[in-house]
Protein backbone atom coordinates (compact mmCIF):
# COMPACT_ATOMS: atom_id res chain seq x y z
CA UNK A 1 0.00 0.00 0.00
CA UNK A 2 1.14 3.41 -1.20
CA UNK A 3 0.90 6.59 0.43
CA UNK A 4 0.07 10.07 -1.17
CA UNK A 5 2.73 12.43 -0.13
CA UNK A 6 1.33 16.01 0.26
CA UNK A 7 2.12 16.94 -2.38
CA UNK A 8 0.76 14.45 -4.92
CA UNK A 9 -2.97 15.35 -3.13
CA UNK A 10 -2.12 19.05 -3.90
CA UNK A 11 -1.53 18.52 -7.56
CA UNK A 12 -4.50 16.37 -7.72
CA UNK A 13 -6.48 19.12 -5.49
CA UNK A 14 -5.03 21.27 -8.51
CA UNK A 15 -5.40 19.28 -11.27
CA UNK A 16 -9.52 18.96 -10.21
CA UNK A 17 -9.72 22.95 -9.40
CA UNK A 18 -8.71 23.36 -13.26
CA UNK A 19 -11.38 20.80 -14.53
CA UNK A 20 -13.85 22.82 -12.07
CA UNK A 21 -12.89 26.26 -13.97
CA UNK A 22 -13.14 24.92 -17.14
CA UNK A 23 -16.86 23.48 -16.19
CA UNK A 24 -17.86 26.52 -15.47
CA UNK A 25 -16.73 28.80 -17.50
CA UNK A 26 -18.05 26.63 -20.62
CA UNK A 27 -21.53 27.43 -20.56
CA UNK A 28 -21.12 31.24 -20.06
CA UNK A 29 -17.94 31.15 -23.06
CA UNK A 30 -20.48 29.55 -25.18
CA UNK A 31 -23.37 31.61 -24.41
CA UNK A 32 -21.99 34.95 -24.70
CA UNK A 33 -20.34 33.76 -27.82
CA UNK A 34 -23.38 32.33 -29.06
CA UNK A 35 -25.10 36.28 -28.46
CA UNK A 36 -21.93 38.15 -30.14
CA UNK A 37 -22.39 35.86 -33.23
CA UNK A 38 -25.84 36.28 -33.50
CA UNK A 39 -26.87 39.55 -32.26
CA UNK A 40 -30.66 39.74 -33.70
CA UNK A 41 -31.41 36.19 -31.78
CA UNK A 42 -30.11 37.75 -28.74
CA UNK A 43 -31.70 41.22 -29.43
CA UNK A 44 -35.24 39.17 -30.03
CA UNK A 45 -34.74 37.16 -26.89
CA UNK A 46 -34.31 40.21 -24.31
CA UNK A 47 -36.46 42.28 -26.61
CA UNK A 48 -39.03 39.27 -25.29
CA UNK A 49 -38.75 39.46 -21.56
CA UNK A 50 -38.94 42.83 -22.01
CA UNK A 51 -35.70 44.38 -21.03
CA UNK A 52 -35.34 47.84 -21.63
CA UNK A 53 -32.22 48.71 -23.70
CA UNK A 54 -31.88 45.71 -25.48
CA UNK A 55 -28.92 46.32 -27.59
CA UNK A 56 -27.00 47.79 -24.45
CA UNK A 57 -28.29 44.55 -22.49
CA UNK A 58 -27.06 42.67 -24.96
CA UNK A 59 -23.38 43.62 -24.84
CA UNK A 60 -22.80 43.87 -21.43
CA UNK A 61 -24.11 40.25 -20.81
CA UNK A 62 -22.10 39.14 -23.47
CA UNK A 63 -18.85 41.05 -22.27
CA UNK A 64 -19.55 39.40 -18.93
CA UNK A 65 -19.80 36.22 -19.81
CA UNK A 66 -16.92 35.60 -22.29
CA UNK A 67 -14.32 38.31 -20.48
CA UNK A 68 -15.15 36.72 -16.84
CA UNK A 69 -15.90 33.11 -18.39
CA UNK A 70 -12.29 33.35 -19.98
CA UNK A 71 -10.58 34.76 -16.72
CA UNK A 72 -12.34 31.96 -14.71
CA UNK A 73 -11.28 29.50 -17.08
CA UNK A 74 -7.50 30.50 -17.18
CA UNK A 75 -7.84 31.64 -13.50
CA UNK A 76 -6.88 35.09 -13.74
CA UNK A 77 -8.40 37.26 -11.06
CA UNK A 78 -10.49 33.65 -10.52
CA UNK A 79 -11.77 35.11 -7.75
CA UNK A 80 -13.23 37.95 -8.54
CA UNK A 81 -14.63 36.82 -11.99
CA UNK A 82 -16.40 33.79 -9.83
CA UNK A 83 -17.75 36.19 -7.82
CA UNK A 84 -18.86 38.31 -10.59
CA UNK A 85 -20.05 35.36 -12.54
CA UNK A 86 -22.33 33.99 -9.38
CA UNK A 87 -23.73 38.06 -9.19
CA UNK A 88 -24.80 37.61 -13.06
CA UNK A 89 -26.19 34.24 -12.59
CA UNK A 90 -28.36 35.51 -9.88
CA UNK A 91 -29.60 38.44 -11.69
CA UNK A 92 -30.24 36.57 -14.83
CA UNK A 93 -31.99 33.98 -13.44
CA UNK A 94 -34.31 36.66 -11.06
CA UNK A 95 -34.84 38.04 -15.04
CA UNK A 96 -35.61 35.27 -17.40
CA UNK A 97 -36.51 32.33 -15.43
CA UNK A 98 -39.09 33.87 -12.99
CA UNK A 99 -40.77 30.98 -11.49
CA UNK A 100 -43.15 32.50 -9.31
CA UNK A 101 -45.04 33.93 -12.15
CA UNK A 102 -46.13 30.36 -13.86
CA UNK A 103 -48.32 27.76 -12.79
CA UNK A 104 -48.11 23.63 -13.08
CA UNK A 105 -45.50 22.48 -15.79
CA UNK A 106 -44.33 25.56 -16.73
CA UNK A 107 -43.56 26.34 -12.58
CA UNK A 108 -41.64 23.27 -12.26
CA UNK A 109 -39.60 23.86 -15.41
CA UNK A 110 -38.90 27.33 -14.45
CA UNK A 111 -37.67 26.63 -10.66
CA UNK A 112 -35.67 23.57 -11.99
CA UNK A 113 -33.46 25.84 -14.50
CA UNK A 114 -33.30 28.70 -11.51
CA UNK A 115 -32.12 25.64 -8.82
CA UNK A 116 -29.44 24.40 -11.68
CA UNK A 117 -28.28 28.48 -12.12
CA UNK A 118 -28.62 28.46 -7.82
CA UNK A 119 -26.27 25.40 -8.16
CA UNK A 120 -23.75 27.58 -10.33
CA UNK A 121 -23.76 30.29 -8.44
CA UNK A 122 -22.44 27.88 -5.31
CA UNK A 123 -19.86 26.30 -7.76
CA UNK A 124 -18.95 29.94 -8.01
CA UNK A 125 -18.92 30.96 -4.62
CA UNK A 126 -16.69 27.84 -3.43
CA UNK A 127 -13.88 28.82 -6.52
CA UNK A 128 -14.09 32.42 -4.68
CA UNK A 129 -13.14 30.72 -1.40
CA UNK A 130 -10.52 27.82 -2.55
CA UNK A 131 -9.19 30.15 -5.17
CA UNK A 132 -8.17 28.84 -8.41
CA UNK A 133 -5.54 26.44 -7.91
CA UNK A 134 -1.97 25.83 -9.33
CA UNK A 135 -2.63 25.25 -12.70
CA UNK A 136 -3.55 28.74 -13.95
CA UNK A 137 -2.41 32.39 -15.18
CA UNK A 138 -2.28 33.82 -11.58
CA UNK A 139 -2.12 30.96 -8.81
CA UNK A 140 -1.45 33.14 -5.95
CA UNK A 141 -4.33 35.81 -6.13
CA UNK A 142 -3.86 38.20 -2.68
CA UNK A 143 -6.36 38.31 -0.01
CA UNK A 144 -9.10 40.52 -0.71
Amino acid sequence: MTECSDRDRQTSSDGLLLIVRLCLAAVFLFSGITKAMDWQGALAEFGSIGLPAPALAVTATAAVQVLAGLAVAIGWRARLAALTLAGFTVVATLIGHPFWAFEGIEFMRQLTTALEHLAIVGGFILLAVVGPGRFSIAPEEPEA
